[in-house]
């Protein structure tokens, strides 16, 4: 007999506090997976009554193991809890959340990386579309058909940069879903980063303020950490002010509270805290290049994607700037930039060729593309080699040889452009720097494509 999974939806909405405690609803292959303002008012026995597999917590998600009919059950809550259907996740997010885990440096550092990965993974589309686009316009200009001022060129150049400049919207909506929290808010915290009045007030350096306590001047455009960051404690904010809520003003008291509570949090103590660790950072990149030249250069090679992802290669690209002005060349930043985005490229590119899966093979040649031609390495680094972890390693380690390579020869860039293809006009001032270069990014590619064929195992479709 046919199970009716309109009343089976019901059911659950009800034992799960009415849809007014649900903040957002999503399904693996089997298992049903609500995000809950406040589970202290879930009735999990009862839920484990239904006509349903099973029931449990994974974390401070609640988790509903259906079976094969999930997604007909997932259609009716989203219906009647009016929530916006979304695509299907992978089953193992959260599979081994309740195992009683070792408290140590590692767990954290995986947690961290899920973390950020979650937030990131649903904004590749745009990040692919971006980095495709940003690559026909340098193709078009370098061959000849496209002048850099047309306004073609200005146009496309503008709405590919917006993934980039507007990030922190994206991530901000992506984080909340993440978290548990409302969507429209967590967009609009990261939204508040970017107003036109506060980048202004920034690059003006004019004094700002809330609540009488001073807000720290800095720019967040692309920036992924400080609204992950504030949209997390926001997260638990809503949570809080739902609980002591009257359910009769909630609709009205839950966000006007979140956003009074979390603007002076966000601008004045979470947000700048990623740029004083950028600027700290950089700092500690200098000295570290001071101490050990070649093996700094072959380091910052191999752990430049994480760099990248806490946003904080933002901070140590003044020392690539002052190194250019001074010395005419920067023997450090820009080329380790430049290497692990081949080194990334590499890596996506072995994911293909071995990869047996249409959709995945397809996303990974299109990421080692982005990777190399127009120098975008998030759609690889997030949806490839960070997500399947042995890619990463083995772009790590090409990184690391090729950056070996680039600090004994001395390898220098002397102009301040993004590490893509098109970048190795900067590396010709003369004949042997441009040699180094052909021969440092080769090595790194040829091992970080080796390893991955050798250590990346594809699971199951």
């Amino acid at each position: 007999m046919k199970k009716d999974y309109g009343k089976i939806a019901d059911q659950i909405i009800k034992l799960v506090g009415g849809k007014e405690n649900i903040s957002n609803v999503m399904h693996c292959y089997t298992r049903l997976r609500l995000n809950l303002k406040d589970t202290s008012i879930v009735n999990l026995d009862e839920i484990k009554k239904l006509d349903v597999l099973g029931a449990q917590y994974a974390g401070e998600q609640l988790q509903i193991i259906i079976g094969n009919e999930v997604k007909d059950v997932y259609e009716e809550v989203c219906q009647k809890a009016e929530i916006a259907l979304t695509e299907m996740i992978d089953e193992e997010i959260n599979e081994n959340v309740n195992e009683k885990k070792e408290f140590n440096i590692k767990n954290i550092f995986n947690n961290i990386i899920d973390v950020i990965v979650g937030c990131i993974i649903p904004i590749l589309p745009i990040l692919i579309g971006s980095g495709i686009i940003k690559a026909v316009i340098l193709i078009a200009q370098q061959a000849g058909w496209l002048a850099a001022a047309s306004p073609t060129a200005i146009t496309l150049g503008f709405v590919a940069d917006s993934a980039f400049y507007f990030m922190p919207v994206f991530v901000g909506f992506f984080a909340a879903k993440k978290f548990g929290a409302n969507l429209a808010l967590g967009a609009m915290i990261g939204a508040a980063l970017l107003h036109p009045t506060f980048t202004t007030m920034v690059t003006n350096q004019e004094a700002m303020s809330v609540f009488g306590l001073p807000i720290y001047p800095a720019s967040y455009s692309s920036t992924i950490i400080p609204v992950i960051l504030s949209v997390w404690i926001m997260s638990y904010v809503e949570k809080l002010i739902s609980k002591y809520s009257p359910k009769s003003i909630r609709t009205i008291l839950e966000p006007t509270l979140t956003l009074l509570i979390m603007t002076p949090l966000t601008l004045c103590a979470i947000a700048p805290l990623g740029v004083m660790f950028s600027s700290g950072l950089g700092n500690l990149f200098e000295t570290f290049y001071n101490v050990l030249g070649p093996i700094a250069v072959a380091v910052l090679c191999s752990i430049m994607p994480f760099v990248v992802m806490v946003g904080m290669h933002v901070g140590v690209i003044p020392i690539s700037i002052q190194a250019i002005a001074s010395t005419g060349f920067d023997k450090f930043i820009m080329p380790t930039f430049f290497m692990s985005n081949f080194a990334q490229g590499a890596a996506c590119l072995g994911v293909g060729v071995k990869s047996k899966q249409a959709d995945l093979k397809s996303f990974a040649f299109s990421s080692a593309f982005s990777s190399i031609v127009p120098g975008i390495s998030e759609p690889g680094m997030y949806g490839i080699t960070l997500k399947y972890k042995t890619p990463m390693w083995a772009a790590m380690s090409g990184a690391f040889v090729g950056g070996l390579y680039f600090g004994f020869m001395g390898v220098g860039q002397n102009a301040f452009v993004p590490p893509n293809i098109f970048a190795i006009t900067t590396y010709m001032f003369s004949t042997n720097n441009l040699i180094h270069t052909i021969i440092g990014i080769a090595i790194a590619m040829i091992v970080t494509f080796v390893m991955t064929m050798i250590i990346y195992k594809e699971k199951p479709e």
